[in-house]
This record gives structure tokens, C-alpha cells and sequence, in this order.
């Protein structure tokens, strides 16, 4: 298996935090996921089935993003890439569609808590839910042979591989625009819209907007200039913070938990 390395100006103590860090995310995302999965699986929650469905398929999600996280760390220990081009292409399919999965699921979850405070609950979000992972599905493997829309690679500061945002192919390009407009435009637009109204939803906003605001910089940097326009160490960044997503996703499932708990009773004393 070769190794593959890049040219970054990051220190060693900098790949050593950065792994550090991530080693630490996996752990603590694993369990974090483990307890959701265990709870709503187990019918242990106040949440309707439809909330309930979208949790489990926002842990799932999560819970594949925190598994990754030992490969990225193994990567920053040592200062480059180990698992080769094989490893780099497979790594890069897991992080698009658990990432895509991560975010559209907790953008429904939102969506789904506004329409509960507006007096107009789901009754069921099996297809909703059976749609967000086909989505990501057909964006993860898109970038893979055959298709070959849009191209995986290493990343810049070379401890793990995502879309090669420095390419000027214009069949990339339009790969990049229409992912960045369904994936991750549209979401946060219906978030926002949801934001307004309801304060809970604000929170669930503002956590994604958290865990994947820097690759975001990174992906409309490279659509209207280049990627290299980004310093390196917020590039390096962006895949620290996206893997807190497991943890601080759970600490929002708690909660909004505990606030349908709350609703319910006051329901029920009206």
C-alpha cells in the first residue's frame, strides 16, 4: 500500500494536535451515537415515530463519520496519507455521503420540529428518510469511476481525501455548484426559514452551520477563484470541527427531546 504525501507547511506539533483531536472524536462520537441508537432504538424517547426515524438516520449518519475519524487521525500522527490511492478514493465516498447524510438529516430534523410547533406534525418520514440517503448515495459515488463526476484527492494538508477543490474542469465545476446547491444551500435555507420562527430550530442552525461552515468557505472559494486562496490551517481545520458533528449532534438530540418532553405536558395541562 503506498503512502501519500504532500507538500504543507503544518508543523509536527500541528499533525500531532490535529490528531489528537481527532482520535478524541472518534471515541467520544462512537459513544455518543451508541447511546442515541440504543435509546430510540429501544423506544426509549418522547419523540413521535416520524422524529424518532430522522434521529436514528442522524445517528447512523454520525456514527459513520466518527468511525473514520481513527483512519484521519493514523494519517496526522504520521504526516501523510497511509492507505494509498485505494484508501484515498473509499475515505473520500464514506466522508462525502456521511457527511451530505449528516447534514441533510439534521436540516429535516428542523424542519420537522417547525412544523411540529406550527400544529403540524409528520405522521411519517420513512420516504423522507429513504430520499436523504439515496441523495447521498448518488453524490458520494458520483466522483468514482466509472462516472467520474467530479474527482477525489488528497487534501492539501494530506491526512485525508475529499473532492480536489483546485480542479478547473468544467464538468467538475458543475458537479461542485449543483452538490454545494443541494446538499448544503437548500438545507441551510430551509433551516433559516424554520430559524425565524422557532428558537430550537435557531440552535440546530447554527450547530451545522458550526461543523461544516469552513468547508463550505472552501467549496465557494474554489467555484468563483481557488482553493488555494484558503489558508491552510483553516482547510486543515475543516475536518477537525465537521467531526464534533456526532457529539454536538447528540447533545441537540437530547435536548430537543427534552423540549418535546416539555411541550407534552403543557399540552396535556391545557
Amino acid at each position: 500500500m503506498s503512502t501519500l504525501t504532500v507538500d504543507s507547511p503544518l508543523s509536527s506539533g500541528e499533525y500531532f494536535t490535529m490528531g489528537l483531536f481527532l482520535t478524541a472524536e472518534g471515541i467520544l462520537g462512537v459513544l455518543c451515537c451508541g447511546v442515541v441508537l440504543m435509546s430510540f432504538l429501544g423506544n426509549n424517547n418522547k419523540m413521535s415515530p416520524s422524529r424518532s426515524s430522522l434521529v436514528i438516520s442522524l445517528a447512523l449518519a454520525d456514527m459513520g463519520i466518527a468511525i473514520m475519524c481513527p483512519f484521519a487521525a493514523s494519517a496526522s500522527f504520521t504526516e501523510s496519507w497511509p492507505f494509498g490511492e485505494t484508501g484515498c478514493q473509499t475515505y473520500a465516498f464514506f466522508g462525502m455521503t456521511f457527511g451530505i447524510a449528516s447534514v441533510t438529516n439534521l436540516a429535516a430534523l428542523t424542519v420537522d420540529i417547525y412544523h411540529e410547533t406550527q400544529g403540524h406534525p409528520a405522521k411519517s418520514s420513512s420516504l423522507l428518510v429513504m430520499a436523504i440517503w439515496v441523495n447521498a448515495l448518488f453524490w458520494g459515488v458520483a466522483p468514482l469511476n466509472p462516472i467520474r463526476w467530479g474527482r477525489y484527492t488528497v487534501e492539501p494538508f494530506g491526512t485525508g481525501c475529499l473532492l480536489d477543490f483546485e480542479s478547473r474542469d468544467i464538468m467538475y465545476l458543475a458537479y461542485l455548484l449543483v452538490m454545494v446547491v443541494v446538499c448544503f444551500v437548500i438545507p441551510v435555507g430551509a433551516m433559516i426559514y424554520c430559524a425565524i420562527n422557532v428558537k430550537s430550530c435557531m440552535v440546530m442552525t447554527l450547530s451545522l452551520l458550526l461543523y461544516w461552515g469552513v468547508y463550505g468557505i472552501v467549496a465557494v472559494a474554489a467555484g468563483v477563484g481557488s482553493a488555494s486562496n484558503v489558508p491552510i490551517r483553516l482547510y486543515a481545520l475543516a475536518p477537525v470541527i465537521a467531526k464534533l458533528a456526532p457529539i454536538g449532534n447528540t447533545i441537540l438530540v437530547h435536548w430537543t427531546n427534552q423540549q418535546t418532553s416539555t411541550i407534552g405536558k403543557a399540552t396535556k395541562e391545557e
